[in-house]
């Protein structure tokens, strides 16, 4: 049972199973929600029979290839739904979940757009946050309380979580949903008797000042590395080779020039079921898809330097955070460090790590930086939760086991690491720098593949390209 849990309601005169019931808020971890067919209280024959149904945890968990003493497998003791190489051990110590906002309303319209009647068609704004967006992190959140129950309590406290988010108002609003899930409301939180809230601060910075979720956006090195990769043969010859798409649909959509946010536009609106135009079709969802995901995300994060100014700042939070943890220094010593954002940064994030699968990041997707104890050593795992429907996907880092020795997680990483972020921002970038240049296969239409080189690894994970800047 959850720690502080008030029991309510006791009657000997009603019948037996309805002689004690207890709060549900106090088992929304368990239930994501009201239990079917109760409103306040739930009975204790129902938690009964949802535990034997769902929460037939094994007591011995078993670790990256160790044997546990009952005797048992790796892969024959995870929990149901979950993967066989999910590390169910509940010795987590801090955590930096990274997530996209929630489903939204498109940013724009474009001028031809017969859907561009906002307080019709989008009547929170343009890229506000949905109903459905709200729904999604209060899912994702309900989540998260269930993967960390063990380290949060149900009460919010400052010392235990800390939320950071960009100053946008779907990441806010997203972060607002998270918490609900994440912290339900109590009897005892309730400061009115019928609002049923945690008031929990989200942090956030203004956009030109963000240097920790948005450094790319003030950094004139990271703009000049990105106009070098802009101009390299490999990024024009997709350009050339979409030269005249680009030029129809602009024409289509009435735009004096071609924007890949078309496609952002257009999947919006296919999502809430409006009927397309015609002329959408032909290009529509690709090659559209794959030019947005190249020019839009891909191309921004194709670097390490262009990861290192862009996702850098936030990996060294979260590595120095699990490295006060472990000596010490952590203050307040917190357990979980939460980042509300968009889906670039969870693309550079994913890049940065070497671990992007070259496809769209669905609206509240998260990745999963944790930080494990074993047997007196440190781990970090990764995982990408791309649904809300199911359990994530944990990653391996290229040159390192899935979990990761914290030492070896810093060494793969420090490439991406910034030393000072202002002061290299500031730098001028020295002609004649070479780049690697990194593209997921998966993210390349067959017709540009002569744009580019074969992989060299043999999983085909990633074209690997050489860049030069200019010599100017």
């Amino acid at each position: 049972m959850p720690r502080q849990l008030q029991l309510r309601c006791f009657d000997a005169k009603r019948p037996e199973e309805d002689r004690l019931v207890i709060i549900w808020d106090w088992l929304m971890p368990l239930f994501w929600g009201p239990p079917p067919g109760e409103r306040d209280f739930v009975r204790l024959s129902t938690i009964e029979e949802f535990v034997e149904k769902n929460l037939r945890f094994q007591k011995c968990k078993a670790v990256a290839g160790d044997t546990c003493s009952c005797g048992k497998k790796p892969n024959e003791v995870v929990s149901p739904g979950q993967s066989p190489n999910h590390y169910e051990h509940r010795v987590s110590k801090v955590h930096g979940p990274l997530y996209r906002h929630g489903d939204r309303a498109p940013l724009s319209s474009y001028p031809n757009d017969p859907y561009n009647d906002v307080a019709r068609y989008w009547p929170r704004g343009y890229g506000q946050l949905s109903e459905i967006g709200e729904e999604q992190h209060y899912r994702l959140g309900s989540y998260l309380r269930q993967r960390y129950f063990d380290l949060l309590p149900l009460m919010y406290n400052y010392n235990d979580t800390h939320i950071r988010s960009t100053d946008v108002d779907r990441t806010l609003a997203s972060a607002l949903c998270n918490l609900a899930g994440l912290y339900p409301a109590s009897n005892t939180s309730r400061v009115w008797p019928h609002v049923a809230f945690q008031a929990i601060p989200v942090h956030t910075e203004t956009q030109d000042h963000d240097h920790l979720l948005k450094p790319a956006d003030y950094c004139p090195k990271y703009l000049k590395v990105l106009s070098y990769v802009e101009s390299s043969k490999e990024y024009q010859c997709v350009m050339n080779l979409t030269a005249q798409l680009q030029k129809e649909v602009a024409a289509f959509a009435g735009y004096s020039t071609y924007t890949s946010d078309i496609y952002d536009i257009l999947f919006i609106e296919e999502l809430y079921n409006l009927t397309l135009p015609s002329w959408v079709w032909s290009y529509y969802p690709n090659p559209l898809k794959s030019l947005y995901l190249f020019d839009g995300f891909i191309t921004w994060g194709s670097t390490t330097e262009l990861q290192r100014l862009s996702a850098g700042p936030m990996l060294k939070e979260i590595i120095e955070n699990m490295q006060r943890k472990i000596n010490g220094t952590l203050n307040p010593d917190r357990s979980l460090y939460v980042y509300s954002t968009h889906d670039d940064n969870v693309v550079n994030t994913l890049m940065a790590l070497k671990v992007f699968n070259g496809i769209l990041v669905p609206f509240a997707s998260a990745v999963l930086t944790e930080l494990r104890a074993l047997n007196n050593s440190y781990y970090v795992t990764v995982s990408y939760k791309n649904s809300t429907e199911t359990e994530p996907y944990l990653l391996q880092l290229p040159g390192c086991d899935s979990l990761c020795p914290l030492d070896q997680f810093v060494e793969l990483t420090k490439e991406v690491i910034p030393d000072d972020l202002d002061t290299e921002c500031a730098e001028e970038v020295t002609a004649g720098t070479e780049y690697l240049f990194q593209v997921p296969a998966a993210a390349i239409l067959p017709e540009w593949e002569h744009c580019f080189q074969k992989p060299k690894s043999d999983d085909g994970l990633f074209h690997f390209l050489s860049v030069k800047t200019s010599s100017k």
